[in-house]
Parts: structure tokens; sequence; C-alpha cells
């Protein structure tokens, strides 16, 4: 039987830290890819903030979306992510359109980018057992919903990431997120769009956001995380093992791992073993 940790599996996110030794992770998603987003990258690049940015490629182009030529140049430093071709609701369509949405989104991405898309956020936030087998098997690494949590907690499926809430209600959840304790794991995922901030309504406005942002940048406590570096980070956590005597972890992954004991917690590099229980000096 496998010796345990802080009476967890080593495989756990509870014996865990975000990179550098961080308990707080931001993520902020945004949908659709329109003609706002270049006025929010520029905001977010103030307050040192990264954004996952989920596009539509069908949409590309039009007066009131981002052109084409402009995706490597505009998202640099941030995630770009699909959100089907045309914006359908994809639990409308057959396995082969679904397919298609997506595939094709991720493919036009990809090469305008010049990143590996992998990750997406359902149309509407609508999804049902076809679409989440179509993304398994286009071997998409996360999805994204827009139900609402109210709070900090980890996905337990990827394929079906609920943010903690709408970029209007964030404000609202700020403070808790910042009380949350810094030796676990709390994640601020926000979701959202920018053509929003055009209503001009008191947490749905330029103004606001920009507040927001300046509560939530800059925090040497804050891991400012994309969605896929998460998703990632995650993934590799629980790939952890036990070495065979047991007296040790191995972290078969490309990332550095953050194990939560000592003060600043222990790090695990990737393709390395440690001591466990970790050595804490």
């Amino acid at each position: 039987m496998p010796q345990i940790f802080n009476g967890i599996i080593p495989a756990s996110p509870a014996n865990f830290l975000f990179p550098g030794g961080l308990g707080k992770a931001l993520v902020l998603s945004m949908d659709d890819g329109p003609v706002q987003d270049r006025r929010l990258v520029a905001l977010l690049r103030c307050y040192g903030i990264r954004g996952t940015f989920h596009l539509n490629s069908g949409r590309l182009g039009q007066s009131d979306h981002v052109g084409p030529d402009e995706i490597g140049s505009l998202y640099a430093g941030h995630e770009i992510s699909t959100h089907s071709v045309s914006h359908p609701y994809l639990d409308s369509l057959s396995r082969t359109e679904i397919a298609a949405e997506i595939g094709d989104d991720r493919a036009v991405l990809s090469w305008l980018s010049g990143q590996e898309v992998r990750g997406h956020a359902y149309p509407f936030g609508v999804r049902n057992a076809t679409v989440i087998e179509v993304l398994k098997r286009l071997g998409t690494a996360y999805a994204r919903t827009a139900d609402q949590t109210q709070d900090f907690r980890l996905p337990t499926d990827p394929l079906v990431w609920d943010p903690s809430c709408h970029h209007s209600a964030a404000g609202e959840l700020a403070d808790a997120f910042f009380s949350q304790p810094d030796d676990t794991l709390a994640l601020f995922f926000i979701y959202g769009h920018s053509w929003e901030l055009d209503s001009g309504e008191p947490t749905n406005s330029w103004a606001y956001l920009e507040d927001l942002a300046r509560r939530l940048g800059g925090r040497s406590d804050t891991w400012y995380a994309t969605a896929i570096e998460v998703a990632d980070y995650l993934h590799a956590i629980r790939n952890v093992r036990l070495t065979p005597a047991g007296n040790g972890l191995y972290n078969p992954s490309g990332i550095d791992l953050w194990l939560s004991a000592g003060p600043a917690g222990v790090r695990l590099p990737a393709g390395t073993r440690v001591a466990y229980p970790p050595v804490i000096t």
C-alpha cells in the first residue's frame, strides 16, 4: 500500500503548490475575438495579467472582430484556444459537424498564431456527451463551461471546467480570493467577453475592469497563468508517482512541480525524484 503525505496519496493537488511555491493562480478566459480585445490586451499588459482567448476562426476579419493577420502579434504572450468556427450550439450538430467546427478552428488558429492550440471554450456554454467525446478524440486538453462555481476550486474533469465567475462578478470575489491560505491551491478563473465592457454598466465597463485588473494584478503571491498552463500543471501533478521503494516521489512530466511542504514549498523538478516525505531545509 502506498505511503501517504499529509494524509493524502501524493498525486493529489492537495499536496502541491503552483509554480514558485505559490498558493494562488489567476486565469482570465475571454471569448469570441471581438475588436475590443485590442483594448483589453493593452490593459492586461499594464497590470501583468495574461489571458486565454477563445476565438471563432470563421468570424475573424468581420467588422466587429479582430483580423486574421493580427492574431500572432495581438495575442503574443497569451493563449489562443478554440471556440468553434462559427459559434453554433454544438449539441445540435452531428458528430462529424462537431469535429469540423472544433478541428478546423484549431487548425486555422494554430497556423495564424504559431501556437499549439489545445484548449476549448463551449459556445454558449453548451455541451453534451457527444461533444465531450469528440473533444477527447481530438486530444483537447481542457474545455471551459459557463457554469459559475463562485469559488476557487480546481477542476475535477478538465473537459468540464467550470469557471469561478463572469468578469462582472469578479470584483465581489476578489477579497475572498486574497484571503485564501498560501499553503493550498486556489484558482480564480474568470471568464467573459471584452465586447460586454462597452455597455458602461457599473460592473461591466472599462473603468470597472481596469479597477479589477489593478486589484488583481502585480501580486507576488499569485501565478498569472493561462488555462492551458494550469491544465498541464494539474495533469503533471496527477501523474506524480512513488518510487518503487516508497521513499521518494518521481515527476515524469516536463514541468517543474512544487510540493506543499515547509514555508516556501519544495521543488520537484521535471523528470527527477525527490525524497519522500520531502526534506525541508
